[in-house]
């Protein structure tokens, strides 16, 4: 093999695994949000901020609090996971009132209910 190649095949192999691991991290967190629109309760949150990303691939963020029955508010941030063409139409506004999946157990493991892909990859 050429002294020239190895450079080259090892970007390769390093963005291979980079791909690999990011989606594998991606289905962990979708199954997450999942497991928390199951198995949670719900409140009635409202939207803070949403960043949208200007970077193609990466994930809008969707700031909001919402206050638990008998806690103190907590503030989350829900990573909208879905497509960039599904989700332009459909985040919600600032200010908008929504309803908030959490664990009562773990408050700040929150999503917005509406928002969760229901479909897995």
């Amino acid at each position: 093999m050429s002294a020239e190649l190895i450079p080259i095949i090892a970007f390769i192999s390093g963005a291979m695994v980079t791909a690999i691991l990011s989606s594998l991290s991606v289905s962990r967190a979708v199954k997450e949000q999942q497991e928390i629109l199951k198995r949670g309760q719900v409140a009635h949150g409202r939207i803070l901020h949403i960043w949208r990303p200007k970077l193609r691939g990466a994930f809008a963020r969707i700031y909001f609090e919402f206050e638990p029955p008998g806690m103190d508010t907590v503030r989350g941030c829900h990573i909208d996971r879905r497509p960039a063409e599904e989700l332009r139409a459909s985040l919600p506004a600032v200010g908008t009132t929504v309803a908030v999946r959490y664990l009562p157990d773990q408050p700040n493991q929150a999503v917005i209910a509406r928002l969760v892909s229901r479909f897995t990859d």
